[in-house]
């Protein structure tokens, strides 16, 4: 993300002296392919924090000289490498996010938006009928999309499992959580860790049973997290739990869909029992821009892949309420546009 402006740019961009569509259409779509391609070529695979030249960059990609070089360019211009003379080197944040020994890095997320783009040359049709022209995402794809968002979303909640454990409510009594499209499991996995007499089962798809148990048996945490393959939308919910979680679930789902999943949650949990959504929350930034484009670019994401979009807080209280839960409490995320919605029984 371009993030650095001179003085004179700012000044001329705050007055559109500069277009923003110059940036917003073009150089930022551009860029976001560039980083695609970055990944997909192996373009970054050979580059340190030491310099390196395009030449010997190109030849290790087995890609053209002058390619890597105008990727490469495009990765300067987003703070990824940087450049002396011919050379390149990743910056602090480029080893951090792209190189493939980092264990933080954001590969498979930029791999997984870049599947997404290829989708988006239907967008005016899905916007004209107010739905998904194709059937739903899911439905259509192969044993690598599923790698991919798998993965993808094990980058992302790499970054806050660990603030969003610590912002979830759970009684010492408490004993059975159900973690609903919980796919790698990270969160019950880090919830069990920090609640001693809590177990956890993950509920999602069978594709994505292998990545929840990769990431189980990297958190040695087999005897507290289990994966039951099953669409919670359409098979009964276990009873008597303590919690449930559903992450990033409701902004793929319509507004009677949400109401159908908080019944059956409801009535899946012991009086104060509580469930937990994750998602984009609208209006949860205030006058962010950086928010408003997250939950407004996910809303739009949604509707196009899933048939789903972003809902403001008003809009979850209003099925949660409807079926039984007595308050909710909005936490927010350090993510912009992120928060938890507690629904409490």
């Amino acid at each position: 993300m371009i993030h650095k402006f001179s003085i004179i740019e700012k000044i001329l961009l705050s007055n559109d002296i500069i277009p923003h569509p110059f940036a917003d259409a073009s150089s930022s779509v551009g860029l976001g392919f560039a980083l695609g391609s970055a990944i997909k070529l192996k373009i970054v695979d050979p580059l340190t924090m030491d310099f390196k030249a395009v030449k010997q960059i190109a030849k290790e990609a087995n890609v053209s000289e002058i390619g890597a070089e105008l990727i490469l360019d495009c990765l300067e211009a987003l703070g990824y490498v940087q450049k002396k003379d011919n050379q390149y080197a990743f910056t602090k944040r480029g080893n951090q996010n792209l190189s493939a020994q980092s264990p933080n890095n954001f590969r498979h997320f930029i791999l997984f938006c870049d599947y997404l783009y290829k989708g988006y040359l239907d967008l005016d049709e899905t916007i004209r009928l107010g739905k998904r022209p194709n059937a739903n995402m899911l439905e259509q794809m192969t044993d690598y999309e599923w790698e991919l968002f798998s993965r993808a979303m094990i980058d992302i909640s790499k970054t806050n499992f660990k603030e969003v454990a610590g912002k979830i409510p759970i009684s010492k009594t408490a004993s059975k959580l159900l973690d609903l499209g919980g796919s790698h499991g990270l969160y019950s996995i880090e919830l069990c860790r920090r609640n001693p007499s809590l177990n956890a089962t993950i509920i999602d798809l069978p594709p994505v049973k292998k990545y929840a148990d990769e990431c189980i048996a990297q958190h040695n945490a087999s005897e507290k997290v289990s994966f039951l393959p099953s669409d919670f939308m359409k098979d009964a919910l276990p009873q008597g739990v303590d919690v449930i979680l559903a992450f990033n679930i409701i902004h793929g789902l319509n507004p009677s869909e949400n109401e159908i999943l908080a019944k059956k949650v409801y009535h899946s949990l012991h009086e104060g029992g509580i469930f937990v959504i994750l998602d984009q929350v609208k209006g949860i930034g205030g006058s962010s821009q950086l928010s408003k484009a997250t939950t407004s670019y996910m809303a739009l994401n949604l509707l196009h892949q899933a048939g789903g979009k972003t809902y403001s807080k008003s809009e979850i209280d209003n099925y949660t309420k409807m079926v039984g839960f007595r308050k909710t409490e909005l936490k927010k995320l350090n993510a912009p546009g992120f928060g938890l919605v507690i629904c409490y029984k």
